[in-house]
């Protein structure tokens, strides 16, 4: 199926509604996993974070940051490795004996030789020099025998590696020196890579965890960013972020993480908000006590983003005893397989900041056996496309016209003829008329009461009318949709051909 989408996240599309249609935000389900077992290996007993998935010939394959167990108190909180794992079905994990870097330290390890935490896997874009990049957070010298290979140096920031097997990495350059956190994104349909880095900006007389965007069309020649606050901020914690944190018994918000999708024309970033309480610091630096959660940012461009009305919760902490009940972190992408959209993520049964101080060196009340297996590897899906609908308890009517908003007028096209909806209407119908934009009337044979109409849960249902096909409709015409609902929600449409009764 070859296709163009449009979901309902962004409803700047819209020219006119009744005003018993709303926008909805469902969260995300969580779903229980065997992540990548800790016990009684070394190299990875402190925690497990920061996944990346990819699914390539019938395999799950996960890069993710793991921290040993800590031999002193006077040891760099923040000592992570890069691992390796897989899956056939994406439940059940895997470490397998890579056999690549630190055999006679930890026999049969999973470790990749990477100098830190692996913040994020791409493919490479058609013609690049290697099929895959990664980006890794370097805060110290290679480790002999464990990370001092593929070109690795003694250097600080956020370094860039590239692959051809995603096991055996070269180093390619340093791109940035700010922060410890990242996220790299291979954008297809733009033919680039956008990338956002974790700096520290102020509001409201604290410092704040925040995120800017570089861009690059080959991987390693990087714009957006010629040194501190010479940039492209695209997420910036503000007075609405604080007045969440307060809501939830906190201070202060910062954003902690930042994964990145694509759907359609529109960008979609999943966001760790987190929610800081005290104590806080009155010096430049990160703030380490808190809760967070997940939520969703859209945007047009990949720099300029928004939010949905009310900053909607897209995933929340677990109940107490859970494996995140404390904090979490999204994974570095957002895997869509089939009719799902996965995203891994990781958490802790402890509040972030739990076994440190405001400095970040390790408490001391706290001994360095129970800092063992904090950190697990978790799982959130929800149905494709499926980030917020348009919804009717009743029924309602809105129309698409993008020449309304100053774009092209829709039309047909020749190669994507057929209209598609994901919707969810156990007890109602959605149905679709194409209208003249000329006249502002239904195209002859496309009103509502020729629309077949479209009920239960569907994750793509055709567009059906009763005597004609769509692809009869003249192709320059132009048009627009208009959509009923009757006590239902559609979350997005799309134009595509189904190769089975396409021919070109």
């Amino acid at each position: 199926m070859k296709s163009i989408r449009h979901v309902f996240l962004d409803i700047d599309i819209l020219s006119d509604w009744d005003t018993s249609i709303v926008q909805r935000f469902p969260e995300a389900e969580k779903i229980k996993i065997n992540a990548p077992k800790t016990e009684n290996t070394q190299w990875d007993a402190r925690c497990s974070e920061y996944p990346t998935v990819l699914y390539e010939d019938g395999i799950y394959r996960m890069w993710y940051c793991v921290q040993p167990s800590a031999k002193s108190y006077s040891e760099n909180a923040d000592h992570f490795y890069s691992a390796y794992a897989e899956s056939t079905d994406g439940i059940n994990w895997k470490k397998p004996d890579l056999k690549i870097t630190a055999q006679d330290i930890w026999p049969g390890n999973n470790l990749l030789a990477l100098p830190g935490a692996v913040q994020g896997v791409v493919r490479g874009l058609p013609g690049s020099k290697y099929k895959y990049y990664a980006i890794v957070i370097q805060i110290s010298k290679p480790e002999p025998g464990i990370t001092d290979k593929g070109g690795a140096i003694d250097e600080r920031g956020t370094i860039l590696f590239g692959s051809n097997d995603g096991l055996q990495w070269q180093r390619i350059k340093k791109i940035v020196q700010h922060g410890d956190c990242g996220c790299i994104f291979t954008d297809f349909p733009s033919h680039r890579y956008l990338m956002f880095q974790k700096v520290g900006l102020m509001h409201s007389m604290f410092t704040r965890r925040s995120f800017i965007g570089l861009e690059s069309r080959d991987c390693e020649n990087w714009t957006g960013y010629e040194g501190a606050l010479k940039w492209n901020e695209c997420f910036v914690a503000d007075d609405y972020d604080d007045f969440i944190a307060r809501q939830r018994g906190f201070m202060i918000t910062d954003f902690y993480g930042i994964t990145l999708h694509r759907t359609g024309n529109l960008y979609i970033a999943v966001q760790n908000v987190f929610c800081i309480g005290l104590p806080l610091r009155n010096n430049f630096g990160q703030n380490p006590s808190g809760f967070s959660h997940f939520r969703l940012a859209y945007s047009h461009n990949g720099f300029n983003w928004r939010y949905p009305a009310g900053r909607p919760i897209f995933l929340e902490l677990g109940k107490p005893g859970d494996f995140d009940s404390g904090f979490m972190c999204p994974g570095l992408n957002i895997l869509e397989k089939d009719e799902d959209v996965l995203l891994y993520y990781s958490g802790t049964p402890f509040m972030h900041g739990w076994c440190i101080d405001i400095n970040f060196s390790f408490r001391k009340d706290i001994t360095l056996e129970e800092q063992d297996n904090s950190y697990f590897i978790g799982l959130a899906k929800i149905k494709k496309d499926r980030y917020a609908s348009l919804y009717a308890t009743h029924r309602g009517r809105f129309s698409i016209d993008p020449d309304a908003t100053g774009v092209e007028p829709l039309s047909v096209n020749p190669e994507k003829p057929e209209l598609y909806v994901n919707c969810n209407c156990p007890n109602g119908y959605v149905k679709i008329a194409i209208m003249d934009n000329a006249t502002k009337k239904p195209v002859p044979g496309f009103d509502f009461d020729d629309c077949i109409p479209i009920t239960g849960d569907c994750i793509k249902a055709p567009v059906v009318f009763r005597k004609k096909k769509i692809s009869d409709i003249p192709v320059n015409k132009p048009l627009y949709l208009s959509f009923e609902l009757y006590r239902g929600e559609i979350f997005s449409f799309e134009w595509g051909y189904d190769e089975r009764n396409f021919k070109k």
